[in-house]
């Protein structure tokens, strides 16, 4: 037979059997579930009766009478009663009563195991709750995250729109201006929807042809940086942008300027046509002026790099 004591509290942790009921268990059957102690809350019961509580948790469980619950728990547990029984009577035989110093140590022994026991389970509960809360401030970030790119990408949508918007803006004052003077806008003063919807791309020092293309839209036009320009300068009243074409080049003139005052931006950008290695027809950055410096390529570079991180959020 087993030494170890357990309380009514144990019993109903390990079997998953509320206190209350438990104690109803004990109440009921009391004849069957002999204990030791001096009653009461010191009161422990031998290990052996687990296997006794779960039987009368499964009987309840199928709506077993009071009279056929007590009949199985005589015909099933006899012997095992009998002998958690003559445990009992072997150690009173041998002068250890309940209340004797020893009998109190184990029993002493026994609830200081049930605190731990119950301490270690709460610390395995904080822990899951932990690894959930955890888990969920992950979530959150990930949330976070994608919807600042979400973000990120509708308002350059948005910007892009604005240009276009401000350039169309442009090109119908400058029609209107010189109205008198043609009759009409000529198309071979303005490059064609296909020549501005080309990808965008600068040549490295290799001759490599480097441009931009994202995960969730197309690839990095000429229109689409032209749009950048315009909203680079768009604090200022007046834009205006200006195409030439000169020796199969286009070049673009966007002037921006304050009203009131003399001083001007001037943005000059020199693109052509060119078919990679892969035969794929591209335009090509050529030259980008600022106010009549030379913008560096390795500046180019730098912006190009910037763009494609946006464009792959």
């Amino acid at each position: 037979m087993s030494s170890q004591y357990l309380s009514l509290r144990e019993i109903g942790r390990r079997l998953g059997i509320p206190p209350s009921t438990v104690v109803y268990y004990k109440d009921k059957y009391s004849k069957f579930l002999p204990a030791v102690g001096d009653g009461g809350r010191r009161q422990k019961y031998s290990a052996e009766v687990l296997e006794i509580f779960r039987r009368i948790r499964e009987m309840y469980g199928l709506n077993w009478s009071t009279e056929q619950i007590e009949n199985e728990l005589t015909l099933k547990f006899s012997m095992l009663i009998d002998n958690i029984k003559n445990d009992q009577q072997l150690i009173n035989d041998a002068g250890l009563e309940t209340n004797s110093d020893m009998q109190t140590v184990i029993c002493g022994l026994s609830s200081v195991l049930g605190k731990v026991s119950d301490l270690l389970s709460n610390q395995s509960l904080f822990q899951a709750e932990i690894r959930d809360l955890r888990e969920e401030v992950s979530s959150l970030r990930s949330e976070k995250r994608k919807l600042a790119a979400d973000t990120n990408e509708r308002i350059l949508d948005m910007a892009m729109e604005i240009g276009k918007l401000k350039r169309d803006r442009t090109e119908l004052y400058n029609m209107l201006r010189n109205s008198g003077n043609s009759s009409g806008p000529d198309e071979s003063s303005f490059p064609s929807a296909a020549y501005l919807e080309r990808p965008l791309v600068i040549m490295n020092s290799e001759g490599e042809f480097l441009g931009v293309a994202g995960k969730s839209r197309n690839h990095f036009s000429l229109e689409d940086f032209v749009k950048l320009l315009e909203n680079s300068v768009h604090y200022h009243r007046s834009v205006d942008l200006l195409w030439q074409k000169q020796d199969g080049q286009w070049i673009l003139v966007i002037t921006a300027s304050e009203e009131g005052d003399d001083t001007q931006k001037k943005i000059v950008l020199v693109t052509e046509e060119n078919i990679t290695p892969s035969k794929n027809t591209v335009v090509r950055i050529v030259s980008m002026d600022i106010n009549a410096k030379a913008v560096p390529d390795t500046l180019l570079f730098s912006l190009f790099k910037q763009i494609r991180e946006s464009f792959d959020r």
